[in-house]
């Protein structure tokens, strides 16, 4: 015959509880409590283990990840180590450019205009 007592039969183990509260309890306790430490443990393996990436990552393109090599430059335009050029020679002196002339034009003021020594020019008048 069957010898596993009915959910609400006194537990065997002489508790004196019904054997569905004490050693009855369901599989589908059980299970909760399996997938509960295991979540758990995933969680603690991922504390311990995750690395994030870093904020910022290279560009290939846009910036060299290596040392720059001996007479290179890098090219931002082209994502490419270039030759170094030469320096450029630095440009002839040129002439000086010319003050304007501050002194008032010949004649009367356009409408609604004024002269500005400071500038050399016509302004509106405010």
């Amino acid at each position: 015959m069957n010898n596993k007592p009915n959910r609400n039969d006194v537990c065997n183990c002489g508790s004196g509880k019904k054997y569905k509260a004490c050693h009855g309890l369901s599989s589908a306790h059980s299970y909760k409590q399996w997938t509960l430490i295991g979540v758990l443990i995933l969680a603690v393996l991922w504390f311990f283990f995750y690395e994030p990436e870093p904020e910022i990552t290279p560009n290939r393109i846009s910036s060299p990840i290596e040392t720059t090599p001996p007479g290179k430059v890098w090219s931002m335009e082209h994502g490419h180590w270039h030759d170094a050029s030469t320096p450029p020679e630095p440009a002839p002196p040129s002439k000086p450019i010319p003050k304007k002339s501050t002194s008032k034009p010949a004649g009367e003021a356009p409408p609604g205009k004024v002269w500005s020594a400071e500038h050399g020019h016509w302004h509106d008048i405010q």
